[in-house]
C-alpha cells in the first residue's frame, strides 16, 4: 500500500475523530419549540412533485404517485373552472351552474377515493389515470359551453370582453391535454387526442358556430353555405383544426420522448442495481475470506501481535524522522487487520439507494486496507520461514521484493518479522532482541531498504522497549 491509499483510507479515520470531539462538548438545553413549519417549497414538492416517495422501478408506484399529482393539479384547475363558472351568472341559470359545481366536486372526490382503494393494482391505477384525464377534459368542454352559451343567450353580439373570457374558457381545453400529457404515457396522449378532436369538431360546428346545424339540411346546402356564401366559417373551423393537429404533433413528440428517456433510465436502472446487488454478494465473499483468514490463528494473540507491530513501527517511522500525521497513519496501518474487522459487515435488510452503496463502498476500501495488512503478515511469515529453512532463491527475493515495496509497508513488514523472530513458531523457537537484531541484519537486511535497517539498528534500544511495553 503506498502513502496515497492511506490517505484515501485514513482521511475518513480523522474526520470521525474530529466529529467525536465535536459530540463530547457540553450542549446547551434545548428549548421547547412549536411544531416544526414545512416551507413552501417542501409543501410544493410534496404535492407536485412527481419522483416523492416512488420506487422508479415499480411501474404501479410510479402510476400511483403520477395520479396523486395530477389529483392536486386538478384541484387547482377546478378552482379556475369554479371562477370561469361564475363568470357572466347574471346572464345565466344560477342554479345549473351551482349544479355543476357540486358535480365537479362530487365527481373529483370520487375518483381520489377510488385511487386510494388500490394502490398496489396497476389495472386500477390505470384507470384512475384515464378517468381523471377524461373528466379534466370534459369538464373544460362543458365550462366552455357554459360560458359562450351564457353570453350568446343575451345578444347575438358580444363585448370585447365577453369575447376574451370565451376565447380562455376555450384554451381551458387545451390546457386539459397538457394536464393528460403530463402522464407521460404516449397511448394516453394518442386516445385523448382522438377525444379531443371528435369533441372539438361537433364544438366547432354546434356551438362555436350553431348556423352551419340550422343550414345542413342537406351536404349540398351546408356545403354552399359554409364554403361559398360563408368561407370565414369554414376558413375558422379550418385553421382552429389545424392548430389542434399542430398542437397535438407537438404535445405527442414531447411525451414520446420523456417516455423513451424514462424507459432507457429505467432500464439501466434495473441492470445497475443488478450489478450492485452482484457487487454486493462479491464483497461480502472478500468480506468472509478477510474474516476467515483473519481468525485463523488465536485471536487475543493476534490482537496482541498486531499492538506489539504498531508500538514497533510507530518507534521507527519516529527514528526515520516522519511528521505526525504519518506517524499515526502507520499505526493504525499497522493494528487495522485487528481492531477493524468487525466492521465489515453488510446488512442485508437495508436496499441499495446511494447512501447504502456509499456505506458499501467504505467497507470495501477498509476491506481491501486490511487484505493488504494480512498480505505483510503473510509475507513475513514465507520470509523468517524461508531464511530458516535456507529456501531462500532470487525468484523469492524478487517476488517479496516486489510486494508492497513502497517505504511505510516496508517498515510495518521488519517489524512484522521482529515480532516473528521474538516469537515461537512451529519451526523455530522465540529469539531475544539482540539475536533477532543480529538475524535482520544478516539475514533479512536483502528484503530490504539499507535506510531503514539502519534506522532500526541504530534505535533498536528505543523500538526494543516501545515493544516490550506493548506486550
Amino acid at each position: 500500500m503506498n502513502e496515497k491509499n492511506l490517505d484515501d483510507f485514513f482521511k475518513k479515520e480523522i474526520d470521525e475523530k474530529n466529529v467525536k470531539r465535536v459530540r463530547e462538548k457540553p450542549r446547551k438545553p434545548i428549548l421547547e419549540k412549536g411544531p416544526k413549519s414545512t416551507s413552501f417549497r417542501e409543501f410544493f414538492r410534496n404535492r407536485f412533485s412527481f419522483d416523492v416517495n416512488v420506487d422508479l422501478t415499480n411501474p404501479t408506484s410510479v402510476l400511483y404517485r403520477r395520479n396523486y399529482v395530477i389529483k392536486n393539479i386538478i384541484f387547482l384547475a377546478n378552482l379556475i373552472f369554479t371562477l370561469f363558472a361564475f363568470i357572466g351568472i347574471s346572464k345565466s341559470n344560477f342554479i345549473l351552474t351551482l349544479v355543476f359545481c357540486l358535480l365537479m366536486t362530487t365527481i373529483s372526490q370520487t375518483i381520489a377515493q377510488m385511487r386510494k382503494r388500490k394502490t398496489d393494482d396497476y389495472s386500477h391505477q390505470t384507470i384512475i389515470m384515464y378517468l381523471q384525464c377524461l373528466y379534466v377534459f370534459i369538464l373544460a368542454v362543458i365550462l366552455y359551453i357554459k360560458v359562450w352559451v351564457g353570453f350568446r343567450l343575451v345578444s347575438e353580439t358580444m363585448t370585447n370582453a365577453e369575447f376574451s373570457v370565451t376565447q380562455a374558457a376555450y384554451l381551458l381545453i387545451y390546457f386539459s391535454l397538457v394536464i393528460t400529457s403530463l402522464y407521460q404515457n404516449p397511448k394516453l396522449v394518442r386516445t385523448m387526442f382522438i377525444w379531443a378532436l371528435v369533441v372539438m369538431t361537433v364544438l366547432h360546428c354546434s356551438i362555436l358556430h350553431p348556423e352551419l346545424y340550422q343550414n345542413a339540411t342537406n351536404l349540398g346546402e351546408l356545403i354552399r353555405y359554409a364554403f361559398v356564401d360563408n368561407n370565414e366559417i369554414a376558413i375558422d373551423i379550418f385553421l382552429r383544426t389545424i392548430v389542434l393537429l399542430a398542437f397535438f404533433a407537438a404535445l405527442y413528440s414531447a411525451v414520446s420522448i420523456t417516455y423513451y428517456m424514462n424507459e432507457q433510465r429505467k432500464n439501466e436502472f434495473n441492470k445497475r442495481k443488478g450489478v450492485e446487488t452482484n457487487f454486493i454478494d462479491v464483497v461480502e465473499s472478500v468480506f468472509e475470506a478477510v474474516k476467515v483468514y483473519n481468525l485463523s490463528a488465536d485471536d487475543l494473540e493476534q490482537k496482541m501481535s498486531a499492538k506489539r507491530v504498531a508500538a514497533s513501527a510507530k518507534e521507527l517511522s519516529i527514528a526515520m524522522a516522519y511528521d505526525q500525521e504519518t506517524i499515526e497513519k502507520i499505526y493504525e496501518f499497522s493494528e487495522v487487520h485487528s481492531e477493524k474487522i468487525k466492521m465489515l459487515v453488510i446488512d442485508e435488510k437495508k436496499g441499495t439507494d446511494g447512501e447504502d452503496m456509499e456505506q458499501i463502498m467504505e467497507k470495501t476500501k477498509l476491506a481491501t486496507t486490511i487484505i493488504k495488512r494480512l498480505q505483510l503478515c503473510k509475507q513475513g511469515e514465507d520470509i523468517v520461514m524461508a531464511v530458516f529453512e535456507h529456501q531462500i532463491t532470487d525468484d523469492f527475493r524478487y517476488n517479496m521484493t516486489h510486494t508492497q515495496n513502497d517505504r511505510i509497508s516496508q517498515i510495518i513488514l521488519l517489524c512484522e518479522i521482529y515480532d516473528i523472530l521474538r516469537n515461537d513458531r512451529s519451526y523455530k523457537k522465540g529469539l531475544n532482541h539482540l539475536r533477532s537484531l543480529e538475524l535482520i541484519n544478516n539475514d533479512f537486511d536483502i528484503f530490504f531498504d539499507k535506510d531503514i535497517v539502519s534506522r532500526f539498528t541504530k534505535y533498536n534500544h528505543e523500538i526494543e522497549t516501545a515493544y516490550e511495553k506493548a506486550i
